[in-house]
This record gives C-alpha cells, structure tokens and sequence, in this order.
C-alpha cells in the first residue's frame, strides 16, 4: 500500500508540481505588487475643475429613474450629471440636456488628452483602437463600461489607459512597471490569462480542480514525510541525500503552510457559495431612508448655488441619507467634505446623527456597542487596501458588525458570520495578517518571507525532482 502512496506522491508532483511552483514564485511577487486598479483618488485626479457657470439643463424623459445617488462632473469641458443605479449610469450634459449613451472616438481622443493632461502624463495619448476585453480589463466590473478605447502614451514609463465608451471615464491605468510584474504575479498566480479568465466557469472549475489536486499532492507529502523521519542505526533522521533531502526537511517544516495556502487561496474565489456572506441591501436602505429619483436631483439643480462651490471641487456628489439629500465634494486629491445641499456651506455629521442613526438600521437586533474608531480593529483594517478611518462601528449582539463612513454616514463594510469566516480563512491564512502587531511592516515581510521561502524550497526541491527522473525516463527512450 505505502508503495502506491509514493508512486502517487512522485507523478502527482510531477503533473501539478510546476503550478505550485508557479504560485510560490508569483506570490513572493504579489507581496509588493497588486494587479492594477485605478481607485477613485487616481480617477479623481484626471478631472478637471468644475465649472457650473452654465449650468444646468435637463431633459424631460426621465422622470421615472429611480437613483442610488448623482455625480456632477467635467467631460471635455462640459458639466455632466451622472445619474447612478447600481452599476448603470445615464451620463446628461448639463450644457445642452443631451442624454450621452455612447462616445465616439474623437470625443473618445478629447476625453483622453484631457486625462493626460490632468494626470501630468508627458506626450499626446494616441488611440490604439477598441478593446471589448484584454489582459488589464478582464474584471467583470469592467462589463458596464465596454467596449474600451485603449490609448497610450508612449512616455518614459509605456503608460496605457482605457476611456469607457459608454460613461466617457477613465476605468484603468498601467504602465510597463506594472504590467511586467503583473505577468509574474497576479497572472499566473490568479490563472488569469485572458484567454481562460474571460470564461468564468471554466477559469474557476480550473482554479478548483488544481487546487483540489495539489492539496492531495500536499497532504500526501506530508504523510510520507512524516513516515521516513525516524532516526536511524547511522544517526539520520532522513534517508534521503541531496535535492530529495531538502524536499523531504522543507516538508515537514513546511508542509502544513503549503497545505493552508492552497486552501485558503481556494476560498478566495469563494466555491460554491459557502463564505458569500449577505448584501446588507436591507440595511443600506435603512440609512439611506427612501429612494432618491430624478426630479429631486432636478430641484436641487433649479436651486444650486454655484457662487457657493469651493474652486477646488471636481465632483459633486449627490445621495440620500436618512431621507434628506447629503451632498459630498471631492478635491483632485480626493479629499472629501460634506456640504449643506441649499447653502453650500460646511456641514459635518454629528455624534448625535451616528448615536440616533445606529438603532434604525437592524431595529431587530441589540446593539452590544457602538462608537468611533480610528485604527483598524480584526476586520476593518489597513493591509494592501486604503480604508478611511475614523469610522463609527456598530457591534451587534449575534456578532455582525457594521461600519460607518464618518464623511457620508453611508455603510461601507459589514461583517456577518460568513465574512467572519472568509476573514480568517482566506486573509487570515493567505495574507498572515491575523493581529496589527503582525500586519506591521517590515515584521509582516520578514514572517511571510520566510514562511515563503520554506515552501518554495519544497515546492521547487520536488518539482526539480520530478522533472530529473522525466527527462532521465526520455534520454533512456531516445538512446
């Protein structure tokens, strides 16, 4: 019986041992570099200055759009309102009242040099043509914004960007640096050529199976492994020599690190549904309080004092927060400020806005504690992803807890028993970020860099000798 186990151990490692090794390297890799995603400050920064001189005209034909919110804004030199719901925007200039459904490629090139210029890019964006899809847009959130103008500059640094066809926005930026590290890291860590990530199902039936498969390899390894450590009449502990004694030390240090990674990594694509947590849609209506629509947005621009708007604004952003219109301003630096909607002027949440706000918004559910924080606690934290603080949390006693954006009062994170999970399953296991002390740098990079290194040595030690008795089997055959 053990016989077998070693002959599956040995081809096994064989087939799936170059993958592995593969995610170790691109791992080591996404330690420092993150696949590229323009977030709202980099998109803020492309804007120019609002300029509401001539505003503001509207059409009459949507009168029955129900919003999320609005965002008012410069395109080629035009105000536009954006009217938002859910992921669909209705882009109307506020110059002509003209709904703009689509943009073509001059309008497309204008929007472009008016980016480049924004962002301080040197040289004129050159249109390359329309992509639907390639290797930097391959995310879903991408769909609503199809097909894409890809531009580049041809700068110091190959920066490329991508204007939507369907908003006029700005979606994503690379440069040379980026990418080329991107194809070493995100990508073949993720499986994420585009030639298999633009077909779902299939990219993630693949991610599982591999997964599945080299965890089976893994816990295999670490049977065996443990089986051949004894100590012997000349004093070893291993019986091996060489490559297969470094593989067989690496994996018994290493081997149950190797074996949560995979597994972890797994559950960051969430299979079967079993960590997706709620939407907290209900919630997000309870403080929102009713439902903003299209001829709200047309009185509060009937009445908008322009002289009011601060010179440094380039978006004004419009939403309901337990039932009354809050209106949010945003800087090039994204700095934002909440603003009365009929004066203009400076107007801050209060304490007592938060303190009244929190019971209504799981008026079934006791409170335990609410207040402000302003560190990251187990869930709401700081490590490769920017979070505002403070922010007011709400501690609910079956243990979901809510986070409130101190700017908007709008719920920015939740956590319920699934994400409680995915937490600690996925970031907890995959990132080694359990407690603050370990999420400080360089603490975090010299734990996981040698946690890495440990398991790359017995990844790469098996795949080495996987492949030698490969290449060994076929000069025997071509002798």
């Amino acid at each position: 019986m053990n016989r077998y186990i070693f002959l599956i151990h040995r081809y096994l490692g064989i087939v799936f041992g170059v993958i592995v090794t593969a995610w170790c390297f691109s791992g080591l890799v996404m330690m420092y570099v993150q696949y590229p995603d323009l977030n709202s400050e980099d998109q803020l920064s492309s804007l120019e200055l609002l300029d509401l001189k001539e505003c503001c005209r509207l059409p009459n034909d949507f009168s029955n759009i129900q919003l999320d919110r609005f965002r008012i804004e410069m395109l080629a030199d035009h105000p536009v309102i954006r009217l938002i719901d859910g992921p669909y925007q209705y882009v109307i200039d506020l110059l002509n009242g003209e709904y703009l459904a689509e943009f073509d490629e001059n309008t497309a090139q204008r929007l472009a040099t008016v980016s480049a210029k924004q962002l301080r890019l040197t040289g004129q964006p050159e249109l390359l043509g329309t992509v639907d899809q390639d290797q930097w847009t391959i995310y879903p959130s991408f769909n609503f914004h199809r097909p894409l103008y890809h531009f580049v500059m041809n700068d110091d640094v190959g920066t490329e960007f991508y204007i939507s066809s369907l908003t006029g926005e700005l979606v994503q930026l690379t440069t040379t640096n980026i990418r080329f590290w991107n194809w070493i890291g995100s990508v073949p860590h993720w499986l994420y050529p585009t030639i298999l990530r633009q077909h779902t199902t299939i990219w993630l039936q693949v991610i599982i199976w591999l997964t599945l498969a080299s965890s089976f390899l893994t816990i295999v390894g670490i049977y065996i492994g443990l089986r051949q450590y004894k100590t012997r009449r000349n004093g070893r502990n291993s019986p091996y020599h060489g490559w297969a004694f470094w593989h067989h030390i690496s994996g018994l240090f290493f081997g149950a690190f190797t074996l949560s990674w995979l597994i972890s990594g797994l559950l960051s694509v969430n299979p079967w549904g079993v960590l997706e947590g709620r939407n907290y849609s209900a919630e997000t209506q309870r403080i929102s309080g009713g439902t903003l629509n299209f001829e709200s947005v047309r009185e509060f621009l009937s009445s908008l004092p322009i002289s009011n708007l601060p010179g440094s604004t380039v978006r004004l952003e419009g939403y309901l927060n337990n039932n009354k219109l809050s209106l949010i301003i945003f800087d090039s630096n994204g700095i934002r400020t909440r603003l009365h909607p009929d004066s203009l002027v400076f107007d801050p949440l209060s304490d007592n806005h938060f303190l009244k706000l929190a019971p209504k918004i799981r008026p079934d559910v006791q409170i335990l504690r609410s207040g402000w924080i302003t560190s990251g606690d187990a869930y709401y934290y700081d490590h490769h992803n920017t979070r505002h603080f403070p922010v007011y949390r709400i501690n609910y006693l079956d243990g979901e807890k809510i986070y409130l954006d101190s700017i908007t009062g709008e719920l920015i994170f939740a956590v319920d028993k699934e994400r409680r999970w995915f937490r600690w399953l996925f970031q907890g296991l995959h990132r080694i970020d359990f407690l603050t002390l370990i999420r400080t740098r360089p603490v975090w990079d010299i734990l996981v860099l040698s946690l890495m290194t440990g398991v790359t040595v017995g990844v790469v030690s098996g795949t080495f000798l996987g492949l030698r008795r490969v290449f060994r089997a076929i000069k025997k055959l071509t002798i």
